[in-house]
């Protein structure tokens, strides 16, 4: 009788193993799930974290587009493009501005090599990676856009913008979804 008995446990024991290799796949399954899941929400959390540092960075540059204390005649804008912008602010008062000092800062989209980059002086910085579409515009005194020819506004055009608009959206690597911002920034009064 013995015998049987101790049949019967290594069959348990042998049933019960396969159960536990099954419980123990399904939760490697769940946490392998989980983890991409966090991979995921990092990215994403990481893609509107840059946007709104862009956001941020542009409103910045261009609120302070046109600082003139001198009265030297600072002008805002000294390119505008669809790809790309620039902005003069007398930002020490001298009267002149200094191309190689934070006086001068850039934006350009460049959507082939994904990514936007901030120009302070000579100072080349990847503002985000992962660019999708990029693209400035600009408004007159009445808020209507205007249009952009292929060398970018002249500067007699230039001296007409009011308003300045960044449009962007990103996509990392790895993420469905995209991160889209819009901003459209007043610049400064010209008396």
């Amino acid at each position: 009788m013995s015998r049987g008995l101790r049949g019967t446990g290594v069959v348990e024991l042998l049933v019960g193993t396969a159960l536990g290799l099954v419980v123990l796949t399904m939760l490697t399954a769940t946490v392998a799930s989980g983890a991409r899941l966090l991979v995921s929400a990092g990215a994403r959390g990481e893609a509107e974290d840059t946007a709104q540092l862009v956001v941020e960075a542009f409103t910045f540059d261009a609120r302070r587009a046109g600082w003139d204390p001198a009265g030297a005649g600072v002008r805002p804008v000294t390119d505008a493009q669809a790809s790309r912008i620039a902005f003069n602010a007398d930002l020490d008062g001298d009267g002149a501005i200094d191309p190689a000092s934070e006086e001068t800062a850039a934006y350009v989209c460049a959507v082939g090599a994904a990514r936007l980059s901030r120009i302070i002086g000579r100072q080349s910085l990847p503002l985000a990676d992962g660019v999708t579409a990029c693209a400035f515009r600009y408004l007159d005194a009445a808020g209507t856009p205007i249009p952009i020819p292929p060398g970018g506004l002249d500067a007699a055009t230039r001296d007409t913008v009011h308003a300045v608009a960044l449009d962007l959206v990103l996509l990392p690597s790895g993420l469905r979804g995209r991160s889209e911002r819009t901003v459209l920034v007043a610049l400064r009064s010209r008396p």
